[in-house]
């Protein structure tokens, strides 16, 4: 049977607030960036889009309004594809924050041992 002191328990929630801290610190440093990113980006759609409103206004002919119109269809799509690749990289470092933080120190060092051996 495992003995458990009063240290060893002060030392546990210790550990476990730390690591919430540093989760919840992770987290909101995640939210600011993913909000600030879409915010960015679909402001710029936003004045994209009122740019081909005014291309197609001004068009003389109906193609030109379609190729004003399909110009800003191709930059969503170049925009969002952009943001989506973004917001993956960021939820993935999120992701591994959180597994460092939450993972357990010996679990750390026989990781690190592993990936040496393995070397």
């Amino acid at each position: 049977m495992t003995d458990i002191t009063a240290e060893d328990i002060k030392k546990f929630f210790e550990n476990a607030a730390k690591a919430n801290t540093d989760a919840w610190t992770a987290q909101a440093n995640y939210f600011e960036d993913l909000i600030k990113r879409n915010t960015e980006c679909f402001t710029q759609l936003g004045e994209v889009r009122m740019e081909s409103f005014k291309e197609m206004s001004e068009a003389t002919t109906f193609n030109q309004a379609f190729e004003a119109n399909l110009a800003f269809e191709e930059k969503v799509r170049e925009e969002l594809a952009g943001l989506q690749e973004k917001n993956t990289k960021s939820w993935e470092a999120l992701v591994g924050q959180l597994t460092a933080i939450y993972t357990p120190a010996e679990s750390k060092a026989k990781a690190k041992a592993a990936a040496k051996k393995a070397a």
